[in-house]
């Protein structure tokens, strides 16, 4: 079973989110901020498949989130970041630090399960 590390603050969202990837027999794990979240993920890495975080976080944010995961020598589980910006600076600036992909608010679950099964294939 596949990993997936699911970090936003929006409790609705992220229990929504956790619900529907766990129906697609995704193993989720769920932090609702970027401090927990890299001690988990600098402890647990190897296990992990995939990382998908909210771009404003409470502690650290999604910025801090991906620099931590690449930061991680050996580490090679994609990031994936929701914003909800849209802004392409933003994007742009995500995808220059090591985002794999990024996927703006609102969106379909059927599209972000296509955009998870692309990067873990």
């Amino acid at each position: 079973m596949k990993k997936i590390v699911l970090i936003e603050d929006e409790e609705i969202l992220r229990k929504s989110l956790a619900h529907f990837l766990t129906s697609k027999s995704y193993l989720v794990l769920e932090f609702d901020n970027g401090l927990d979240a890299i001690s988990y993920i600098e402890k647990e890495y190897p296990s992990i498949d995939l990382v998908i975080t909210d771009l404003f976080l409470p502690f650290k944010g999604g910025h801090q989130v991906v620099q931590a995961c690449k930061e991680i020598e050996g580490a090679q589980m994609p990031v994936m970041v929701l914003t909800a910006s849209g802004v392409e600076e933003t994007e742009l600036d995500l995808l220059n630090m090591g985002a794999d992909d990024f996927i703006t608010k609102p969106f379909s679950p059927s599209v972000l399960l296509k955009r998870i099964e692309k990067l873990m294939a």
